[in-house]
């Protein structure tokens, strides 16, 4: 084997004895119905399936080499998949004479394992990276504080990039995508920051731009069966399950609880922090009843005419929770109402709105998930791989939960979120 080639170790399953034997490849002579590229995920392991009707399954892993990740080669491609480097080049770049199921079978194993080819972008070096930045909910105080840091971290730690940051106004994907477009094919981005709708055209983009050598680091929100190089933002059915948990303790276990979302679909955050806060809610706190959940579509007024309704059909109510991002009309319902401090409400971001309702006794808790760490760390991500082609060392890079209430508003530890 090449010297510059990284030890692989198979690991040989026989289906009959239900037994693993390992040893040392010295050439890809077989092809594996399994293969596992841990680069750059630094523990679990996760299988592609490439073919089947096989008696033996053969799992393929490489060890994770100290000091960073390496770009993957085509040659590491050809031994993973038991062909020559010919066949994989003639796969990847569209050519004649790879049977059609083949070619598929190499490109996924090759978008599997990071493979970024040459001819369509090599390292930059010597000069600032441009990089993409598209967000959406511009009416969004988080996100409004996001885009901003994205447009000022590069100055003010001196990174050599040019961020280029588009904020749409409502969250149609059509919109996304013509926003990705303009960055990519007008602007001719390096890489790009992607806060992604919850759409399969979303998803099937960010494996386009991938294969063509456009890493793509997903923030705030993910896709997860995306070929994205990373993701960097909350675990947001844990930021559910925490809401839920303060909700329930600010209640004393009792009450009703009216829950807020945007719109039942376009935005995988709201659904996941409801999922969250549903499932802690039943799972531990049996004595409070969740009214349906309604839906607002972006519109502060509508949750106000909403809240003042329920408010009144519901006399038991003694708790709200938005999980939506335009929450102001929910705050005015309280206040109109007269029960602020009676209805307890818990929202999502530290923002300075939130932050102003919890002073003035309108807001329990607020949760933050450290938009300063989102609005910074995909650049550096980006850079680090499309200067040095180093990729992350973890796929899922988790933010933190904040909590704030009345005790502690003055305590911002990473920044307005």
């Amino acid at each position: 084997m090449h010297s510059s080639f990284p030890s692989f170790r198979w690991l040989y399953y026989n289906t009959h004895s239900g037994k693993y034997h390992q040893r040392t490849a010295k050439k890809a002579c077989f092809r594996p119905l399994f293969f596992s590229h841990m680069a750059p995920l630094s523990a679990a392991v996760h299988f592609s399936l490439f073919a089947n009707q096989q008696k033996n399954a053969i799992i393929a892993y490489k060890k994770k080499e100290g000091g960073g990740t390496m770009a993957v080669t085509i040659q590491q491609v050809a031994e993973a998949c038991g062909v020559s480097r010919g066949t994989v080049d003639r796969a990847l770049h569209n050519k004649k004479g790879v049977r059609p199921e083949v070619a598929a079978q190499i490109q996924e194993a090759a978008r599997q394992m990071g493979y970024i080819s040459p001819r369509v972008r090599p390292a930059i070096d010597d000069r600032t990276v441009r990089i993409g930045v598209v967000l959406h909910s511009a009416a969004s105080p988080f996100m409004q504080i996001l885009a901003d840091i994205f447009r000022t971290h590069p100055t003010e730690v001196m990174l050599p990039v040019e961020t280029i940051v588009r904020v749409q106004e409502n969250r149609e994907p059509k919109l996304q995508l013509a926003l990705i477009d303009e960055l990519v094919e007008s602007l001719h981005v390096d890489g790009l920051v992607l806060a992604p709708l919850a759409s399969e055209r979303i998803r099937e983009r960010i494996d386009s731009l991938t294969e063509r050598g456009i890493p793509v680091v997903t923030v705030n929100t993910d896709i997860e069966d995306s070929s994205r190089l990373a993701y960097v933002g909350p675990d947001s059915i844990a930021s559910g399950r925490a809401a839920a948990a303060l909700m329930g303790l600010a209640l004393g276990g009792q009450g009703m609880v009216l829950p807020i979302t945007d719109q039942q679909f376009g935005h995988y955050a709201d659904s996941q922090r409801l999922s969250g806060f549903t499932a802690e809610m039943a799972e531990n706190f049996p004595g409070i009843h969740l009214l349906p959940p309604v839906s607002c579509y972006l519109d502060s007024e509508l949750i106000e005419r909403t809240v003042l309704r329920e408010l009144e059909n519901n006399p038991m109510l003694n708790g709200i929770y938005p999980s939506t991002a335009v929450r102001t009309g929910a705050f005015r319902a309280v206040q109109r109402a007269g029960v602020a401090g009676k209805v307890h409400v818990v929202v999502h971001d530290l923002t300075p709105d939130n932050l102003d309702m919890i002073r003035a006794g309108v807001v329990d808790f607020a949760i933050g998930q450290e938009v300063q760490v989102q609005g910074t760390l995909p650049l550096r991500l980006l850079y680090q791989y499309l200067t040095r082609r180093q990729a992350p060392e973890k796929r899922i890079l988790t933010t933190n939960i904040e909590i704030k209430f009345r005790y502690n508003t003055e305590i911002i530890p990473s920044g307005p979120d």
